[in-house]
């Protein structure tokens, strides 16, 4: 029995872009995040800075994206874009995944 196991050398990365950041009925913006603010990671842990409520509700389509899915609303492939579950300030998010060069 062949014992080895391929191997997830090069993990791709994710790119999250705030594309849409609008203004509650009290006209306070979202108190976390500014139109075009951009956070990169590696799939590890949420990125600093970012609000746990949104990384929660984008994990899923992460994921998907992470392991070469797509969404049936993607028009573009490795991209998707999903909303904050603040119903008062459903602040908009594009998500990229992208592999990076291997490093020789």
């Amino acid at each position: 029995m062949d014992m080895t196991r391929k191997r997830y050398n090069n993990p791709k990365k994710a790119r999250i872009v705030v594309e849409k950041c609008p203004i509650d009925s009290t006209g306070k913006p979202c108190h976390c995040h500014r139109e075009g603010q951009v956070f990169e990671f590696d799939f590890e842990r949420c990125p600093s800075d970012f609000c746990a409520a949104a990384f929660h509700n984008l994990w899923p389509q992460l994921r998907v994206l992470e392991l070469g899915g797509r969404h049936p609303w993607d028009e573009t492939p490795n991209m998707t874009r999903v909303a904050c579950p603040d119903p008062d300030k459903p602040t908009i998010f594009r998500i990229e995944v992208f592999e990076e060069p291997e490093q020789k």
